[in-house]
C-alpha cells in the first residue's frame, strides 16, 4: 500500500496500528469463532453480533491509544487523531480487512486439522482391519494347533487304560497309580472351552490323588494333612490354584517327621475362600525355585478375581 500510495507512514504509525491488528486477527480466529461455532444453531447471529462488538472496541481504542501516544509520547503520525467520519471509517475498514483475513486464516487451519484427522482415522481404520486379519489368522493357528492337541490326549489315556488294564492283576498298587495319574492328567487337559470356574471339590479330588501318588511312589505313608469342610461343596474356583500349592509342598516340603506333618487346609467363611498350606522345609532340596508355579497363579488370580 505504501508503494501504491507513493509514500509510507512512520515506524510509530506502524508499530502502534499494527499492534492492535495483530491482537484483532489473533484474537478473532481463536476466541470469537471457535465461540460463535460451539453452538451451530447459534452461528448466524452470534458471529455477526461478535464482529461488531470487535469493531465497535476496535475503532475507538486504536483513536484512543493514538490520541494518548500523540500528545504523552510525541509520536509522529501523518493524522492527528480524533474522532470524525475519516478515522472511524478507516478503522472499520481496518477491523474488517483483518477479521476477513482472520476468518480466512481459521477456515484454512480448520481444513488442515480436519484433513489431518480423517487421514489419521483412515489410518487408524486400516490398522484395526490389518489387527483383525492378524487376529482372524492367530485364531485359525490356535484352532488348529487345540485341534491337533486333542489327539495325543487321546492316545495317552488309551494308552494309560491299556497298561491299567494290564498291570491290574498283578500290580495292584501300580495299576492304583496309573488309574490317578490318568484322572489328573484328564482333569489338566480338560477342554478349554468349558466353564473357567470349576467346583471347589473337583479340585480337591485330584489334590487327593496327587497325594495318593506320591504315597505309592515313596512307599509309606506321607505325613500330609488335607483338610476341607462341607460349606465349600457349592463353590467354584479358577483350576489349578489349590493343586498348584500342593505340589509346592511336595517340591519343597519335608514329609518324612511325624512331629513336623504338613498341613493343606482350604475352608469358607462366607465371603472369602481360604486356602493354607504349611509345612516343614526340605534341607535335601537344593535346586533353585524361580517360582513360576506361584507367580503364574498369581496372574491368573488378578486376571480372574480382580481385587476382590
Amino acid at each position: 500500500t505504501g508503494i501504491l500510495r507513493g509514500y509510507f507512514a512512520s515506524f510509530g504509525n506502524y508499530f502502534v496500528f499494527y499492534v492492535f491488528n495483530i491482537f484483532l486477527f489473533y484474537f478473532h480466529a481463536h476466541v470469537v469463532l471457535p465461540t460463535a461455532y460451539k453452538q451451530p444453531k447459534q452461528t448466524f447471529w452470534v458471529l455477526p453480533l461478535l464482529i461488531i462488538i470487535e469493531v465497535v472496541i476496535y475503532v475507538p481504542l486504536t483513536i484512543g491509544a493514538v490520541a494518548l501516544l500523540q500528545q504523552y509520547a510525541d509520536l509522529t503520525i501523518s493524522t492527528k487523531a480524533a474522532i470524525n467520519k475519516t478515522s472511524v471509517g478507516n478503522g472499520v475498514w481496518r477491523a474488517i480487512y483483518f477479521i476477513l483475513f482472520s476468518s480466512g486464516y481459521y477456515y484454512l487451519t480448520s481444513y488442515f486439522r480436519e484433513r489431518k484427522n480423517a487421514q489419521q482415522a483412515e489410518k487408524d481404520r486400516l490398522w484395526m482391519i490389518i489387527e483383525n486379519q492378524t487376529i482372524q489368522s492367530e485364531l485359525i493357528k490356535t484352532q488348529y494347533a487345540h485341534l491337533k492337541a486333542q489327539i495325543n490326549p487321546h492316545f495317552l489315556f488309551n494308552t494309560l487304560s491299556f497298561i491299567y488294564t494290564n498291570i491290574r492283576k498283578t500290580s495292584p498298587e501300580g495299576a492304583e497309580a496309573v488309574l490317578s495319574l490318568s484322572e489328573m492328567m484328564r482333569f489338566a487337559l480338560r477342554d478349554e472351552t468349558e466353564n473357567t470356574l470349576i467346583p471347589v471339590p473337583l479340585e480337591i479330588e485330584q489334590i487327593e490323588n496327587l497325594i495318593k501318588l506320591h504315597t505309592l511312589k515313596s512307599g509309606s505313608p506321607l505325613n500330609l494333612t488335607l483338610k476341607y469342610d462341607k460349606t465349600l461343596d457349592n463353590i467354584e474356583i479358577i483350576p489349578l490354584v489349590m493343586l498348584t500349592l500342593a505340589e509346592n509342598i511336595f517340591k519343597h516340603g519335608d514329609l518324612t517327621k511325624p512331629d513336623k506333618p504338613a498341613v493343606m487346609s482350604v475352608s469358607f467363611d462366607g465371603n472369602t475362600i481360604l486356602i493354607e498350606t504349611s509345612n516343614y522345609i526340605n534341607s535335601n532340596y537344593v535346586r533353585q525355585s524361580h517360582n513360576i508355579g506361584l507367580d503364574n497363579t498369581v496372574k491368573r488370580l488378578k486376571l480372574i478375581y480382580g481385587d476382590n
